[in-house]
């Protein structure tokens, strides 16, 4: 007899949206609420608006995340092992059968922890674990050395990777994610009741070639309100637009030494540590400081190329989608999952990531007015922004749901 679902859980560190992580989690919850009975399983709060407005209920421990509890040791004992979280989440589960409810896990590492999982498969439920990113097989989440600069390929929780500080803050934090990671390896690789849902071609490739045991597993692009579509008319524009946060790992030093090396007018719309010493260090470009989307519509509309230099194994960047829906082509860094929906020469470029002269190359090409011309013309009229809305993602989602609930049948 074919199960049916009913009932999803979604467990998720933060009740407010603090990441793209969380709006997913949030916006799906709020979404699948039409259909299913639904309550999100929270650790940090407050309660947001949108779930307070919504027919999700919303199960919120109160509890402060690891980095903002003042309380140190408390912060370390409960990042490593949240009790409180598998208890109230037992209490939870009573209230509803394995037979029809589905729990599905989006982010545990900032509040939760790995304790919920003994409980969960204990009681006979089926859990769906969304990778956002790359906690489920690096301790420090991003397979990334950040006081070094570069993507990291040591084997995970190896000799060698206990011993390198690769760790954004310090070595002792990165020494509590060793812990942590011990910890969650233990309780989470056993068990047989998870499948794994991937976003991106990128990020399945990265996780299953450190992670080869994964038996089930399911693709899953995250969703994206186009809103307020419009067509740039690129040819007739000089300008290179950047837009992310000013950090290392995101490219920007690459991006300002390959657009000055090219001499083409550029825009940086962002804030982050490397802000004030790039302004100084690069006066040919203006730096807008941050904005909302509606302000950044003026800067679209001057737009040539967005270029997208991020130099770590980011799982599924949002900003080269919403460009390419505006028919803006895309430089894109190769050491993202941005590269999986580039169409070399039709919708942007590949260039090495660590290469400001291979960035610089690219900028030169794109300086062919018809080139930009057939490009944006191609890119506005093919992209399909369909595919990532919600409606699409929720009814796939569904489907996810039911064959795992099923056995994968």
């Amino acid at each position: 007899m074919v199960k049916k679902v009913k009932n999803v859980i979604v467990i998720c560190d933060f009740a407010y949206i603090e990441g793209g992580a969380s709006r997913v989690a949030h916006e799906s919850a709020i979404a699948l609420s039409k259909d299913y009975h639904v309550t999100l399983f929270a650790a940090v709060g407050p309660v947001s608006d949108e779930l307070q407005a919504s027919k999700v209920n919303v199960v919120c421990l109160g509890q402060k995340d690891i980095l903002h509890d003042k309380n140190r040791l408390h912060a370390v004992l409960q990042g490593l092992w949240n009790k409180e979280a598998k208890e109230k989440l037992s209490k939870v589960l009573n209230h509803f059968s394995c037979e029809d409810t589905i729990v599905h896990v989006h982010t545990w590492t900032k509040g939760i922890s790995s304790s919920i999982f003994e409980i969960l498969e204990e009681k006979g439920f089926q859990v769906a674990l969304t990778t956002h990113d790359y906690f489920l097989v690096c301790p420090n989440g991003g397979l990334y050395n950040y006081p070094h600069h570069h993507i990291c390929e040591i084997e995970p929780m190896s000799g060698k990777c206990i011993r390198t500080n690769c760790d954004a803050r310090n070595y002792g934090h990165k020494l509590f994610r060793v812990c942590r990671q011990k910890i969650q390896n233990d309780h989470i690789r056993p068990r047989k009741n998870i499948s794994y849902i991937f976003i991106s071609n990128f990020a399945s490739k990265q996780l299953l070639r450190r992670y080869p045991h994964i038996q089930k597993h399911y693709f899953l692009e995250n969703p994206i309100n186009f809103t307020n579509r419009f067509q740039v008319n690129c040819d007739e524009n000089q300008m290179y637009l950047y837009v992310g946060r000013l950090t290392d790992d995101k490219g920007i030093r690459i991006f300002c030494e390959g657009v000055t090396k090219a001499h083409v007018p550029a825009v940086v719309i962002g804030m982050g540590v490397l802000y004030e010493e790039l302004k100084e260090k690069y006066p040919n470009i203006e730096f807008a400081g941050w904005k909302e989307k509606k302000d950044m519509v003026p800067y679209l509309k001057q737009t040539r190329c967005f270029v997208f230099p991020s130099t770590y194994y980011e799982a599924s960047p949002l900003t080269p989608l919403e460009m390419l829906a505006c028919g803006i082509p895309c430089i894109v860094s190769d050491k993202n999952a941005s590269k999986d929906i580039i169409e070399e020469g039709k919708n942007g470029f590949l260039y090495d990531g660590y290469q400001s002269e291979a960035l610089k190359q690219v900028i030169e090409r794109c300086q062919e007015d018809d080139l930009i011309k057939t490009m944006n013309t191609y890119i506005y009229q093919t992209f399909d922004t369909t595919k990532y809305s919600m409606d699409n993602h929720i009814r796939h989602l569904k489907e996810i749901y039911q064959s795992i609930l099923n056995g994968g049948d």
